[in-house]
């Protein structure tokens, strides 16, 4: 999608086209009401070397692109991993800040599910001897299916989220804060 160079307009196909002695680059509306020609232009494209897929360059910071997926990522259930590998050992809180060399309020956030850094997940997954991180699963496939043997279309999709309407559910209308039960004051 393009602009065009005749009328100006935005977001349209474009073709380069001859208007008088220059090429242009013109939509559909103005080759067909003035009449011009198309012409054919033969592109050549360069292709650049590979490069790995997550590095980052351009302004700013150059590096490793940080909205890759990793190969594994931290259970949702860490905090609960690293209480039942502590309690399994027979150690408390105190004792375990004390064989990590960390303060114990380090150990009660990370129980409490306050994400601790990699480091210190490490060291956690160290001293205790604990799995904290699993392999990545995508959450964003979505399988849909439909009860005969033939593929689903949009239009069975659509039929579907019709069948079952999502139910309303009516909120209770209550007092506003600060507003009397007989309404507003007059002046006598």
């Amino acid at each position: 999608m393009g602009a065009c160079e005749l009328c100006g307009a935005e977001g349209v196909s474009t073709k380069m086209a001859r208007a008088s002695q220059s090429l242009l680059e013109c939509c559909n509306g103005c080759i067909g009401s003035m009449g011009l020609i198309v012409q054919q232009v033969v592109r050549t494209t360069v292709s650049a070397p590979a490069e790995p897929r997550s590095h980052v360059s351009g302004k700013g910071i150059t590096g490793v692109d940080i909205m890759t997926k990793d190969e594994v990522e931290l259970a949702n259930d860490f905090h609960s991993r690293i209480r039942n590998a502590r309690e399994h050992r027979g150690l408390s809180q105190e004792d375990l800040a004390r064989e990590m060399n960390e303060k114990i309020g380090v150990i009660q956030k990370a129980e409490n599910g306050i994400r601790p850094t990699d480091s210190l997940l490490n060291k956690f997954a160290k001293t205790l001897d604990v799995r904290l991180f699993m392999e990545a699963v995508p959450h964003s496939h979505t399988m849909v299916a439909s009860e005969s043997d033939r593929q689903m279309t949009i239009s069975d999709a659509k039929n579907q989220i019709e069948e079952n309407p999502k139910k309303n559910t009516s909120k209770k209308k209550g007092r506003k804060i600060g507003v009397s039960r007989s309404g507003a004051r007059s002046r006598r």
